[in-house]
């Protein structure tokens, strides 16, 4: 009768143990979950912003813009075209985003394409053609889940006929930045063109 007694506490000593450690596998996966950061989608696509159709860079000297009131003349230019995209089941009132180009690449130029007339971009410290910038610091508003915005970024880089760097992306929000899948159809579209439209700016070369 002991013996019995000794080997039935033993079995359910082991079940205990093992279903405790199920237990707490099951509770941390859970945690795990719940305390995910929101996934923020992100894709890059840059080219050069002229080239002829057997993918060959122009290497024309110089690249002239002209916003109506004066003409800047640059033969560095470059485009990226950035999407980001509210992945997670969070909605954001508003999303501040940094983007930061690699040394002594600079943005001169923001155009933005949202998902709608109530979805604004708003520039925190603003760059221009005459004060550009090594980074863009934006906020999306809103940001809600699902919500995708196209920001296409005139930039110019240190060297002619030099591609531009990594972009990287950062944010006070405690967000993961992952890839979206890569296309660069409208870019290399868009290069081929001779006439580029770009906001209210014309593009010719010299």
């Amino acid at each position: 009768m002991s013996s019995i007694s000794w080997y039935t506490l033993l079995f359910a000593a082991i079940i205990f143990i093992g279903g405790s450690a199920i237990g707490v596998s099951i509770y941390a996966a859970i945690s795990a979950y719940l305390n995910l950061k929101p996934k923020i989608g992100c894709r890059v696509d840059t080219d050069p912003l002229f080239e002829d159709l057997s993918g060959v860079a122009d290497l024309r000297s110089q690249i002239e813009i002209s916003d109506g009131h004066k003409t800047y003349s640059y033969s560095n230019l470059q485009i990226a075209q950035v999407q980001v995209k509210n992945q997670s089941k969070q909605d954001f009132d508003q999303f501040e985003l940094g983007i930061t180009l690699s040394s002594k690449d600079v943005v001169i130029h923001l155009e933005v394409q949202s998902p709608g007339r109530h979805h604004l971009v708003k520039q925190i410290d603003p760059f221009t053609f005459t004060e550009p910038k090594p980074k863009a610091d934006l906020i999306l508003q809103p940001f809600n889940r699902d919500d995708a915005y196209t920001l296409r970024l005139l930039s110019i880089t240190a060297e002619p006929n030099q591609r531009l760097g990594e972009i990287n992306f950062s944010s006070p929000v405690a967000v993961r930045f992952v890839d979206l899948p890569r296309i660069q159809e409208t870019i290399k579209d868009t290069a081929k063109s001779a006439t580029i439209s770009l906001g209210p700016f014309s593009f010719s070369f010299d």
